[in-house]
């Protein structure tokens, strides 16, 4: 789907940036200029995110996302000074939003296991949005060294308070003991390489691919015992992620 971003300049905006909502179109009523200008720019940057998750920075152009959004190269400078300007905000809108995710469901649910799973749902929903919140990116290098080193604070940060949610569930027995920190690296693995197999127009919609998520979290790949509630997600040898 294009979007369409005006190439006349915006005022900085002065508040937070604010998410894009699920089905945001850039014809809808906003509240004004600023609102307008961190619309486009959240764009571009979701854009300029999917492309740099299955591409990888290096092969990708700030042409080839001013095309992917159907405006031209120099329309992007007045949201960005650079690609690596571009690339840390990716990053740093993915974190934002991940914290906000995580934050939400802490708040929401009583035990670990519970708030797992509506974090899963969520921000899986968030990956595969039509709009695009930001892929996980993986590749630091293109980052300025002062700009790793803030996102790299910011993950591990992240990864503590997620560990602490899967420690919470083991303790209130809502999970089976494990090593939350390999479980926090699993899964963010895991959800980390969404973006370079699923599309929207796929067989799998993204809350069907947060369900198989959360039920091989909650029952892994072995059959539930007779007798138990719930059941294994299956699928087929031709459901690979790749055809999703």
């Amino acid at each position: 789907m294009s979007t369409q971003i005006d190439a006349k300049p915006k005022p900085r905006p002065r508040g937070p940036a604010k998410r894009l909502a699920k089905g945001v179109k850039w014809n809808n009523a906003v509240g004004g200029a600023d609102e307008q200008y961190q619309l486009k720019k959240q764009a571009v940057i979701a854009e300029a995110s999917r492309t740099f998750g299955r591409h990888g920075y290096k092969n990708v152009s700030l042409d080839e996302i001013a095309a992917a959004l159907n405006v031209t190269k120099p329309a992007l400078y007045y949201y960005f000074k650079n690609k690596q300007e571009l690339i840390y905000e990716c990053h740093e809108l993915s974190m934002r939003l991940g914290d906000q995710v995580l934050k939400d469901a802490i708040a929401s649910e009583t035990t670990g296991y519970e708030r797992i799973a509506t974090f899963i749902k969520n921000y899986i929903s968030l990956l595969t949005d039509e709009m695009g919140a930001p892929a996980i990116l993986h590749d630091f290098s293109a980052m300025t060294a002062a700009d790793q080193k803030k996102i790299t604070a910011r993950r591990r940060k992240f990864d503590l308070e997620l560990r602490q949610v899967f420690e919470d569930g083991v303790r209130d027995g809502s999970i089976a003991p494990c090593d939350a920190k390999l479980a926090v690296f699993w899964f963010m693995g895991a959800v980390g390489g969404i973006s370079q197999w699923f599309h929207a127009e796929g067989r799998l919609r993204g809350d069907e691919v947060a369900d198989i998520f959360i039920g091989l979290l909650a029952h892994g790949i072995r059959p539930v015992a007779s007798g138990k509630t719930g059941t294994v997600a299956r699928t087929k040898s031709s459901d690979r992620p790749g055809s999703a």
